[in-house]
């Protein structure tokens, strides 16, 4: 009888909360492992979030063969997971290190670029994430969160005009943070009327969400919601 470890053992090992032991009888597995074995493999880490140790499993089995096509969304999204355990701890150069890796790997999965193109915009990086909005929103141009991203760029980058219409387009999706983000922008551009109409809807779509945001946003003297602190809507909502 084969001593070689199954991918069974792995996942029960995984299910008991055992990863160093799955991590152990991966490492054995990865150096003969085929491209089905791999990927069964990826997803059984990858349904415990445990994506350092898949990553390294990934590098272990390329550097044994050549990864298959089929592997590199697999190989792609472990870096993704990893790159998201850096930037819960602020790390975000080692984050885009990842994410730039995955996207080489699998240009075609648009939740990454997503995620590198709002790295950029948290790092005030606009112009770097304007290319890959613009990669994103040529293949899909009502993805509502490009389109958040896009409106938060370029209102941040000092185009509230421009920033308008993909917030709207968020918006309308459902994004309450665009409702905000759509509001400044228009305060800023001197649309007041259409400010009014997008205030009454977050106020009555998102009311929870609104009151949060708004009590944050006047906190701040030169938000330009100050101009709008006493309209009945935010009277309503911060009472």
């Amino acid at each position: 009888m084969s001593d070689k470890p199954t991918i069974e053992q792995i996942r029960a090992d995984l299910k008991a909360g055992e990863s160093t032991h799955a991590v152990r009888l991966a490492r054995q597995l990865t150096a003969t492992c085929d491209i089905d074995t791999m990927l069964e493999l990826s997803g059984a880490f990858a349904d415990h979030a445990i994506y350092a140790p898949l990553v390294d499993l990934w590098r272990r089995c390329a550097k044994q063969r050549d990864l298959d096509a089929r592997e590199l969304p697999s190989f792609a999204n472990a870096l993704n997971g990893l790159a998201n355990e850096h930037l819960s701890e602020r790390r975000e150069t080692e984050a885009m290190e990842m994410l730039s890796e995955a996207i080489e790997l699998a240009p075609r999965l648009d939740y990454i670029r997503r995620n590198i193109a709002s790295l950029l915009v948290h790092k005030g990086d606009f112009d770097a994430a304007f290319i890959e909005l613009d990669t994103l929103l040529a293949n899909s141009p009502n993805d509502p969160q490009a389109n958040l991203l896009l409106g938060v760029a370029r209102y941040q980058s000092g185009d509230p005009e421009l920033a308008i219409d993909p917030l709207k387009l968020a918006f309308r999706a459902g994004f309450p943070d665009a409702g905000l983000w759509l509001l400044k922008a228009q305060c800023l551009a001197g649309r007041r009327e259409e400010a009014d109409l997008t205030l009454e809807r977050l106020g009555t779509d998102h009311p929870d969400r609104a009151r949060t945001m708004l009590e944050l946003e006047l906190d701040e003297p030169g938000s330009p919601l100050q101009s709008i602190r006493d309209h009945p809507v935010v009277v309503k909502l911060l009472a």
